[in-house]
């Protein structure tokens, strides 16, 4: 078993190494079939969120009924845990098993699933092979949209066991390490393939070391899940009841936009043609100030008073057209959410 701190110093030094042999060769199109059927095995998955905690994460089909590997998280405490699949389809997850020291869960939708990764006990992937991580690195993808892709090689195989406190164990297992930025928000439970779709591994839970500042990059084995989908791991998995009934979200047709903080004032990023919004005469670039009585003085203000909103009833939204000093107010009634 490697120290982290030996294990963090160890990835840097061996990144030339397993990337030597193929420096003058050409990687353009050898991954774009692996991607390509890849993609159409990953999920993106949404739940609960806690402060700074991200509320989404991103998580793999295996199994043609609806099985799905993704990381540990906060995001599967909450009532409602959303699964969009490839197609752009929403589906409510349930959340089967846990296990904390691989930080893995085991998630079911009830939709038929042909497309999945197989899971085998066999060792998948070797020091210097070149991968790709398949992720919703800060939550980009929506919908169909695909997943960000990431290249990289293996540079180690070894055994972390890595501790938050006494209490909280953040790893402790195989891992495979990589030399590509994994640890990113949202990137947990994606996907790290070989050149021909081989699914070498799960990306790990974050990992990060305070002595000296860096991150973690690393791989749970397929073999490693295997044996936790099947029951065979050493550690008890924390069953979980079937998700509650989810509440019917409304949805107005405004969008905000995404790469920007929730303290900054909301103005309209996109606004969905023929939806309620559209109807009411709000535009992109218009700034909602006011909505369903309570004031918006930021996009958390706002996505706070849509989530208090239900379908079908009618809201008063207060909002200002750029360059006029004008106020409009306007009754609209809001949609369910697709």
């Amino acid at each position: 078993m490697l120290p982290i701190k030996l294990i963090l110093g160890l990835t840097i030094a061996l990144i030339s190494i397993c990337c030597g042999d193929v420096q003058a060769q050409s990687l353009n199109g050898i991954f774009d079939k692996a991607i390509d059927s890849s993609q159409k095995k990953m999920v993106k998955i949404f739940g609960a969120g806690v402060g700074r905690v991200e509320s989404y994460s991103s998580g793999m089909i295996v199994s043609d009924n609806g099985l799905i590997i993704t990381r540990q998280g906060v995001f599967l405490e909450g009532n409602q845990v959303r699964v969009i699949t490839a197609d752009g389809k929403t589906h409510e997850a349930a959340v089967l098993k846990r296990n904390r020291e691989i930080q893995a869960a085991l998630l079911k939708i009830p939709a038929k699933t042909p497309d999945h990764f197989k899971l085998t006990d066999k060792q998948v992937g070797k020091k210097g092979d070149w991968v790709v991580a398949i992720s919703n690195a800060f939550k980009v993808a929506d919908k169909r949209e695909h997943l960000s892709v990431t290249l990289g090689c293996i540079t180690l195989r070894s055994y972390i066991e890595a501790k938050r406190n006494k209490r909280d164990i953040a790893y402790k297992g195989p891992v495979i390490l990589i030399d590509c930025i994994t640890s990113n928000p949202g990137a947990a439970g994606g996907a790290v393939i070989g050149a021909k779709g081989e699914l070498i591994g799960m990306i790990g839970t974050i990992i990060k070391s305070d002595e000296t500042n860096t991150r973690l990059n690393y791989t749970v084995p397929t073999a490693t899940l295997k044996k936790f989908v099947e029951g065979k791991l050493d550690t008890t998995a924390v069953a979980s009841t079937k998700s509650k009934t989810p509440k019917k979200q409304a949805d107005l047709g405004i969008r905000m936009m995404k790469f920007v903080g929730k303290r900054e004032p909301p103005y309209a990023d996109k606004v969905t043609r023929n939806s309620p919004a559209y109807e009411v005469g709000i535009r992109p670039d218009d700034l909602i100030i006011s909505l369903n009585g309570k004031t918006t003085k930021t996009i958390a203000d706002f996505n706070e008073a849509m989530s208090e909103i239900e379908p079908g009833k009618e809201v008063i939204i207060i909002f200002k057209k750029p360059r006029s000093d004008e106020i409009i107010r306007v009754p609209l009634k809001a949609v369910e959410k697709k």
